[in-house]
């Protein structure tokens, strides 16, 4: 029979002596057992009613009388849950053992008019006889159904997918063997989205839902953890590689284009694997860790896989390490500004610097804000951090001024610094305190920052100018450029990715040359200028004038360097006035003062 035991600890009841007991007719026994609310049945050791009262009727439509003799088998679902009791001879063999003890059973029984009805039974044993009583919790169990599985795709949703992985850790705990958590995100999604509805894009979600699940092993778990993300639970693995081969028949599954109405979209996804072998952990820390793994899968080309290992978990503890330590950076004075220099090609003037934060961590060295501001990013410490960025450089550029020093200083701008308010207001109280002039001070802009909301980055833009800041488009080319935008951004520099300066040295550098000269001639008909980033060698200087680019940074002219450290002398490396290249590199006869 498919009743499944939920709860055998119920205690004994208390033994009766018989000195409390209120004497009631028989009758009064028949009436209770006849009018009571729920469901009494009283069951002979086969499972076969022998008595049941009226309420039968009401909860699975049958009028008693019709199930007199009758199995209760004939009445329930005949594939039970693992761990039910499977026959009436089973049934039989718990009326021996359970003499007296008060057990539940939840079944999922026919009702009269072909649904099915969930009914918690309770109930002891007595001779052969089951005394028993049934509440109908069906509408218990379909509200557990529905909080637990995801609407969509009718998976596990992440709260039941965790537990599931809680279970599994427990059961292989002691075993030794391997167990994997497999984190799945769809590659490009949010432009799948965009692209063609997302009421279309729900559809692919649940064809990769139903791919994956079929790509799985019988017995593996597949659950939807969020929007664009899913969870395989991998059990009872002799080693990696196996949960390696599931993760391989998971890309391969998405190998073919989905189709819907609008026709057929090429999809991806990108996996991170990490696994347990009864060593003590927890499900969070399992799918997190699979989660880095995803990341790493993305980062390194994506619709491939990455494996969390050693390598990866000391990336992360340097991280969070570093995490930890930075909100107490400002606090210990740590923060430092490194000065690149921005040069003229036509005689090496030093025109300006870009300033950008370094982190002398007692422990580690010098950390380069490329390695911390992503994580200032996560922590919401990008806004102060950029703010105490702001306030040291333009008071450096102050003084230097104040030398006689004719220079600008540009500081990058992150997203959520160019958005915030607070930001904003702080530049017009670094301008206002400094007194700098018009354009000396300056901010840039990565393309993809601009791009990605442009009405929105016009507005901050427009509001920095009107500031008397300097603006300039960071990584020009790196991405979806477009000339277009030339026109509509308040920009008075737009700054060349360093793949440009690179291609010019490389085998194919007319076409970067045919590149770098179309952008440099729209530029310089909007008034902008042009300064080319990431500059190597001589050989790339020589064809960014030849282009018409004369203005550039990079490594030729040295690495950026502290404000005690940086000259303001023409600089070698660039070109002279007559255009020849200049091999010699002079010593610079005055440095500038740090402040």
């Amino acid at each position: 029979m498919t009743l499944r035991l939920i709860r055998d600890d119920v205690p004994d009841p208390p033994a009766n002596t018989g000195e409390d007991r209120v004497a009631l007719e028989p009758r009064a026994f028949e009436e209770l057992f006849e009018y009571a609310g729920g469901m009494l049945a009283i069951l002979d050791s086969e499972g076969r009613f022998v008595a049941i009262n009226s309420a039968c009727r009401r909860v699975l439509g049958h009028d008693p009388s019709d199930l007199i003799g009758r199995s209760l088998l004939d009445y329930v679902k005949p594939h039970s849950p693992s761990g039910s009791l499977g026959a009436p001879s089973e049934l039989a063999a718990s009326a021996e053992t359970d003499q007296g003890r008060v057990v539940e059973l939840l079944g999922r029984h026919r009702h009269a008019d072909g649904s099915w009805r969930w009914l918690l039974w309770s109930g002891a044993v007595h001779g052969e006889r089951w005394y028993t009583a049934a509440r109908d919790v069906t509408d218990w169990i379909r509200l557990e159904d529905r909080v637990g599985r995801d609407p969509l795709t009718q998976l596990p949703n992440r709260e039941v997918f965790t537990e599931e992985v809680t279970s599994a850790l427990a059961r292989h705990e002691r075993s030794g063997r391997c167990l994997a958590v497999l984190f799945i995100d769809i590659d490009s999604l949010k432009q799948i989205n965009d692209s063609i509805g997302h009421e279309a894009g729900d559809r692919l979600v649940a064809q990769v839902a139903e791919r994956l699940r079929l790509a799985v092993r019988t017995g593996d778990i597949v659950g939807r953890l969020g929007g664009d993300e899913f969870g395989i639970l991998v059990e009872s693995l002799g080693d990696e590689s196996e949960a390696v081969t599931v993760a391989e028949r998971a890309l391969a599954s998405l190998d073919r284009p989905v189709e819907l109405g609008s026709g057929p979209i090429a999809v991806s996804a990108s996996i991170g694997l990490s696994t347990a072998y009864g060593a003590p952990s927890t499900a969070g820390t399992l799918i997190h860790e699979a989660d880095i793994a995803m990341y790493q899968a993305k980062a390194a080309g994506r619709n491939r896989f990455a494996i969390y290992d050693a390598e990866l978990r000391a990336k992360v503890e340097h991280r969070l390490g570093l995490d930890r330590d930075l909100g107490s950076a400002l606090e210990h004075d740590q923060l430092t500004l490194a000065y690149e220099p921005i040069v003229s090609l036509r005689d090496g003037t030093v025109l300006g610097f870009e300033a950008t934060l370094r982190w002398e961590h007692p422990e580690r060295g010098v950390v380069p804000a490329a390695e911390f501001m992503p994580l200032a990013e996560r922590s919401g410490l990008t806004i102060p951090l950029g703010l105490w960025a702001l306030r040291n450089a333009a008071e450096q550029l102050a003084g230097w001024r104040n030398d006689g020093a004719d220079v600008f200083v540009a500081l990058r701008v992150s997203p959520r610094q160019l958005a915030d308010d607070a930001f904003i207001s702080g530049v017009r109280e670094v301008v206002e305190a400094t007194g700098l002039p018009r354009r000396a001070l300056g901010v840039e802009v990565a393309e993809a920052a601009a791009l990605a909301d442009p009405s929105s980055a016009i507005s901050r833009l427009s509001e920095l100018r009107d500031l008397g800041v300097r603006v300039a488009f960071d990584d020009f080319g790196s991405g979806y450029s477009s000339l277009h935008y030339l026109i509509q951004l308040p920009v008075d520099a737009i700054k060349l990715d360093r793949s440009y300066a690179v291609g010019l040295s490389s085998e194919d550098a007319r076409a970067s040359r045919a590149v770098v000269t179309a952008v440099v001639a729209a530029a310089h008909e909007l008034g902008i200028r042009i300064v080319a980033e990431g500059v190597e060698n001589q050989v790339q200087l020589e064809a960014l004038l030849a282009a018409g680019c004369d203005i550039a940074q990079g490594p030729v002219f040295g690495p950026p360097a502290a404000a005690g450290e940086v000259s303001f002398e023409p600089l070698a490396g660039a070109l002279a006035a007559g255009g020849e290249v200049s091999t010699k590199r002079p010593v610079p006869r005055r440095r500038a003062s740090g402040r």
